[in-house]
C-alpha cells in the first residue's frame, strides 16, 4: 500500500489528461515511465484501472472509484497540513481558482491584490474558462460561478453563495448627449447596445420585473472589461455587473440607464470540494471574496 501512495499522483494526472503522453509532459517524465507506473498500479491493486484506446485512456469503473478516493485522501492531507501551519498564525499554500470570463479583468485583478495584502503567503493559480463542469482530479480549490447553477456540473461540490451582482445598463455622458436617453425599454431598439455573451448564449437583457428584453447588440463580447471600456469611450449602452463599473459610476465616466427598468440581481456562487471545507486557506479565500465583493457594491 505504501508503494501505491507514491503512485497516486500519476494516476490522478492520467485521469485528468486522459493521455499517457500528456501526463508524461505534465509530470516531466518519459512516456515509458508513466506506462510503467500505470502497469504497477494495476499490479498492486489487482484489477484494471484504465482501458487504453488509440486516442484516449478511459478509466474503468473501479479505476474511477480509486481516483476519487485518491483525490479525496490527498485533499484531506493538504487540509491537515494547512491547519497545522495555521496553528502558528500562518495561512499559506497554493489556491487553485477557476473563474468564468465575465469575472476576470479589473475585478479579479483588484481581488487578487486584496487577497495578497491580507494573506501574502497564499499563492494563486488562476484559470479563466467558460466551462461549468469540473472533475475533482483537476485540483481546483474554488470554482466561481455567476448565475444559475447547472446541477449536473456542480452536484459533487459544496456550494456557497457569496452574494449577488447587480446587472445594470450604463453609458457615458458623451454617448447620451449624442444619442439621447431612452425613455423606456422600447427606446433601446434605437440605440447602440453592448452586451456580454458567450458563443451560443442568449444576448437578451433582463428587466426588473423578472422578464427579459429582446435586444440586437452591435457588440457581443465575453470580456466585461471590454464592454466597460467601449461604454466609457462612448460607443453605446452596455449591460454589465455593477462591480466592474464602481469607479466609473463614482467618477461620472458612466451613468446608469433605465436603472428602475433594466437589470437584475445575479447570484455568485463558490463551489469547492467537500474534502477541502476545513482548509484554512480555502476559508481565508472565501472570506476575502465575500469581503471584497461587499466592499465593491455601491451603498
Amino acid at each position: 500500500m505504501d508503494e501505491l501512495l507514491s503512485l497516486l499522483p500519476t494516476l490522478i494526472a492520467l485521469a485528468r489528461t486522459g493521455s499517457v503522453s500528456r501526463t508524461a509532459s505534465d509530470l516531466g517524465v518519459p512516456r515509458s515511465t508513466v506506462s510503467r507506473r500505470l502497469a504497477r498500479i494495476e499490479a498492486v491493486v489487482g484489477y484494471e484501472v484504465a482501458e487504453r484506446g488509440r486516442q484516449r485512456l478511459e478509466l474503468t469503473a473501479a479505476g474511477r472509484a480509486l481516483v476519487d478516493g485518491a483525490v479525496d485522501a490527498l485533499a484531506r492531507l493538504s487540509s491537515v497540513h494547512e491547519r497545522a501551519l495555521a496553528q502558528h498564525g500562518v495561512v499559506q499554500g497554493t489556491l487553485r481558482l477557476a473563474t468564468p470570463p465575465g469575472v476576470t479583468g479589473a475585478f479579479i485583478g483588484h481581488f487578487l491584490a486584496w487577497l495578497h495584502e491580507r494573506h501574502p503567503r497564499i499563492e494563486v493559480e488562476l484559470t479563466v474558462t467558460e466551462r461549468r463542469y469540473f472533475r475533482a482530479e483537476e485540483g481546483y480549490d474554488i470554482v466561481l460561478v455567476v448565475g444559475a447553477l447547472d446541477a449536473s456540473g456542480s452536484s459533487a461540490w459544496i456550494r456557497r453563495k457569496l452574494g449577488s451582482a447587480d446587472m445594470l445598463a450604463v453609458a457615458s455622458p458623451k454617448y447620451l448627449a449624442r444619442a439621447g436617453v431612452p425613455s423606456g425599454i422600447d427606446g433601446l431598439a434605437r440605440h447602440v447596445l453592448l452586451s456580454f455573451a458567450t458563443p451560443g448564449s442568449d444576448p437578451s437583457w433582463p428587466s426588473r420585473d423578472g422578464g427579459s428584453v429582446p435586444v440586437r447588440p452591435s457588440l457581443l463580447c465575453n470580456d466585461l472589461s471590454v464592454l466597460r471600456e467601449t461604454a466609457v469611450a462612448g460607443m453605446g449602452i452596455a449591460l454589465v455587473p455593477s462591480y466592474v463599473v464602481v469607479g466609473e459610476l463614482a467618477s461620472g465616466a458612466l451613468e446608469p440607464v433605465l436603472p428602475a427598468v433594466v437589470g437584475s440581481q445575479v447570484p455568485i456562487f463558490a463551489l469547492y470540494p467537500a474534502e477541502r471545507r476545513t482548509s484554512p486557506l480555502l476559508e481565508a479565500a472565501l472570506a476575502a471574496v465575500s469581503e471584497f465583493a461587499s466592499a465593491q457594491t455601491p451603498q
